[in-house]
């Protein structure tokens, strides 16, 4: 639950809310510039806004100047993480209470073994290192499964990129979203 009074809000909680347990939503005044910014373009007249970002309401911008704005100011998209490797998915793939449990139990069983009656004899071993070997196979290929199913989800989500209607050069076109810039004219409609 959250609470979107920002003046009530007193350090992360609302004061006013019958829940004070409730986190607030907005920020304290003191905030980034760019949330100010993003805060001040909503209430700035259109007129203004124009101005402001050097484009044409009616027009939109021209072709020259989105492909500027681009250049300068890049992808509208969020920076994605880099993509974990292989081996990285696999050492996570350790990392699981009951994978960790199995680990401890395989070396305490070579270690019983290492030290009991039958310290010599190969086959007491057999039950510490198999635990260990399933534990790491099972690691192995969780982990080359992950990475093709990361892989798939990757193509899927380029296959299926929104695009958007913008005014540009005083027509309307359709773009990918990534290449919308600070300027543009976003015709909405509906369907």
């Amino acid at each position: 639950l959250s609470c979107f009074n920002a003046d009530s809000c007193l350090d992360g909680r609302c004061s006013q809310c019958p829940n004070p347990s409730r986190r607030c939503m907005q920020k304290k005044k003191g905030s980034s510039a760019q949330l100010d910014k993003q805060a001040d373009d909503a209430v700035t007249p259109i007129d203004a806004l124009a101005q402001q970002y050097k484009t044409d309401v009616n027009k939109g911008l021209t072709s020259k100047k989105a492909a500027e704005i681009l250049e300068r100011d890049g992808l509208n998209e969020l920076e994605k993480p880099p993509k974990p490797t292989l081996l990285l998915l696999f050492l996570m793939q350790l990392t699981s209470f009951i994978i960790i449990l199995l680990m401890v139990s395989a070396v305490a069983s070579v270690l019983v073994n290492a030290t009991g009656p039958k310290a010599g004899d190969p086959l007491s071993y057999t039950t510490g290192i198999a635990i260990g070997l399933i534990v790491l196979i099972n690691a192995g290929i969780a982990a080359w499964t992950e990475s093709k199913a990361g892989d798939a989800l990757e193509a899927l989500s380029k296959m299926t990129q929104a695009s958007i209607y913008v005014m540009r050069d005083g027509k309307e076109v359709q773009i990918p979203v990534p290449t919308v810039v600070a300027g543009d004219i976003v015709v909405l409609g509906t369907g």
